[in-house]
């Protein structure tokens, strides 16, 4: 019976230690992908932060770390800021997020004549 009771307490602090990595994720998400954009210049953190804080209803933020994402050379992040400009009616700004995206090689945006690749530094 006591060897039960051991496997009980094990699955508990097992389960609790979970649960609370759990917890402390959705307390820190955002602040995760925000050092490591803002710190290491990581676009996929870039682009992912401001996703959430696109969900949050934070679109200040959310272009802001979107259009990082982009500037760090990250097409998703071109795209997604892309469709944000659309959807608000700004066509120009739009096509030039999705031009860089074009240009860091993702070829659906590609409209009309091919646009040129982005020179790197050699």
């Amino acid at each position: 019976m006591r060897s039960n009771k051991n496997y009980l307490k094990r699955y508990l602090f097992f389960f609790l230690a979970m649960l609370s990595l759990y917890f402390l994720h959705r307390i820190y998400e955002v602040d995760i992908y925000k050092w490591f954009c803002n710190n290491e210049e990581n676009k996929a953190a870039c682009m992912v932060a401001g996703l959430n804080y696109k969900d949050r209803g934070d679109q200040d933020l959310a272009d802001h770390y979107l259009q990082k994402s982009c500037e760090l050379g990250y097409s998703l992040g071109c795209i997604e800021s892309g469709k944000r400009a659309e959807k608000i009616g700004r066509k120009k700004i739009s096509r030039l997020y999705f031009n860089e995206a074009c240009r860091l090689g993702d070829k659906k945006f590609c409209i009309g004549e091919e646009v040129p690749p982005k020179e790197e530094p050699q």
